[in-house]
């Protein structure tokens, strides 16, 4: 069919009335298809923004260090104090007890020291979370920071180089609403206070906590020792026997004393015995006493 016919066909579909009936039909098929593929290409969408599913952690994961503890090393040219080592010391609730597992941490903190003679001085502070009375905080802080110190000191570091405060609930790293953020607030901190004699980088070595004296193993013990005295109750006298000893005789002295308790003088009158030379009645003297007998 040439181009004329075909242009003639068309012309004839459009002009019957039976076929004008197609073109709406068609051209709701079309708007039906339109509005699908636009749902579909908007359900495209949605599914392209979607974040994909977060794997659920390992338990090798769930062990890694805590978000408060970065892992770098030490350095007197860093310019900061602290010192980062990785894993947590942990106490028994409510006391400044080690608790097992944290042997680790210990350890690394012992070769830290040494490691680096430079450090003359370590600041190791404790910090607690808000959830008992203030004092009571800083005052466990400070006890389970000298608990790290004499853990150290028993296993040979010098009690000079080591410094022991408390700052209590005052720097909390996280909020103390959350049980995540009273377990990062509940930490033991280590800080290097002086190098070579000097406060490092010019602070205060204590930084303003609560210090406790840190003591040698020798003395430690001999307080604990005056102080268990103190609680037990004083010792019984010591028992002095008596009456050992052999005296001599002196049977002249036995006579004498025997002879003078006999002596008339020193003997008392017997309370049932009549009086002697009894004088009479008053009214009496003088008048003749009756005879006995009479009839």
């Amino acid at each position: 069919m040439d181009r004329t016919k075909k242009r003639d066909a068309v012309d004839t579909l459009g002009a019957s009335g039976v076929n004008r009936g197609h073109f709406p039909r068609v051209s709701r098929q079309l708007s039906v298809a339109a509005a699908l593929l636009a749902g579909a290409s908007l359900t495209l969408g949605c599914w392209d923004n979607r974040l994909p599913p977060r794997k659920l952690p390992t338990e090798q994961n769930q062990a890694g260090l805590p978000r408060w503890y970065p892992e770098k090393p030490w350095s007197e040219q860093s310019g900061e104090a602290q010192i980062f080592i990785e894993g947590k010391i942990v106490f028994d609730t409510g006391r400044a007890i080690i608790r097992p597992g944290s042997d680790k941490v210990l350890k690394t903190l012992l070769q830290f020291m040494g490691d680096h003679p430079e450090v003359s001085r370590l600041r190791i502070e404790g910090h607690t979370d808000a959830r008992a009375a203030e004092d009571k905080n800083l005052e466990l802080s400070a006890e389970r920071a000298l608990a790290v110190a004499n853990w150290l000191v028993d296993q040979g570091v010098d009690p000079v180089r080591l410094i022991a405060v408390g700052f209590g609930e005052e720097k909390p790293l996280a909020p103390n609403e959350f049980e995540a953020g009273r377990s990062d607030n509940r930490r033991v901190e280590f800080h290097v206070a002086e190098v070579n004699g000097r406060p490092f980088l010019g602070r205060d070595p204590y930084a303003g906590g609560f210090a406790l004296d840190v003591l040698s193993t020798e003395e430690r013990k001999k307080r604990a020792a005056e102080a268990l005295m103190k609680r037990l109750p004083p010792p019984p006298p010591q028992y002095k026997a008596t009456g050992n000893e052999v005296k001599e005789y002196d049977r002249k002295k036995r006579e004498q004393d025997i002879k003078k308790r006999a002596a008339p003088e020193n003997i008392a009158p017997s309370p049932t015995s009549e009086p002697v030379n009894q004088a009479p009645p008053a009214g009496q003297q003088g008048k003749a006493q009756p005879s006995g007998g009479g009839g």
